[in-house]
């Protein structure tokens, strides 16, 4: 036999099996992979927002009113210590024993940005921060 038709037959051979490894390799992932009822019994809820995480409650964030003064309210952990930083404010304010707070923030015309900072008790910080926009006329 000649040397071209014995390498094509190694060479067919060789690329053969590989091909056949993939098929049988994917087989197996496939069958492998959970059923859609698996998947769903698999996933845990979210866990709810806790008295030690901060959030804030109200406003929500890219909020349009025409008031000069906003009332900030939200949640924190138990008697922590907040920094709320807005355009024209700058307050330290402590949370309840419940864990929450409330602010009242001058505003601008325009965009306000609002950041509050938490000092949790392992000294590390959390931040939220909001946009709100105040304009004279609010439209119908």
């Amino acid at each position: 036999m000649r040397k071209e038709v014995l390498l094509a037959i190694i060479f067919g051979v060789i690329l053969g099996g590989v091909i056949l490894y993939g098929i049988n390799l994917a087989n197996k992932s496939v069958s492998n992979t959970p059923t859609e009822k698996t998947v769903d019994s698999q996933i845990t809820p979210t866990p709810t927002v806790t008295g030690k995480s901060l959030s804030i409650v109200s406003p929500q964030n890219h909020s349009v009113t025409s008031d000069k003064i906003l009332s900030l309210t939200g949640r924190a952990g138990p008697s922590s210590n907040l920094a709320i930083i807005s355009e024209l404010d700058d307050l330290i304010i402590e949370a309840s024993p419940e864990g929450t707070f409330s602010a009242q923030i001058n505003l601008i015309g325009g965009e306000n940005t609002i950041s509050i900072t938490e000092l949790q008790n392992d000294l590390t910080t959390k931040t939220e921060t909001i946009t709100i926009i105040q304009t004279p006329n609010l439209p119908e």
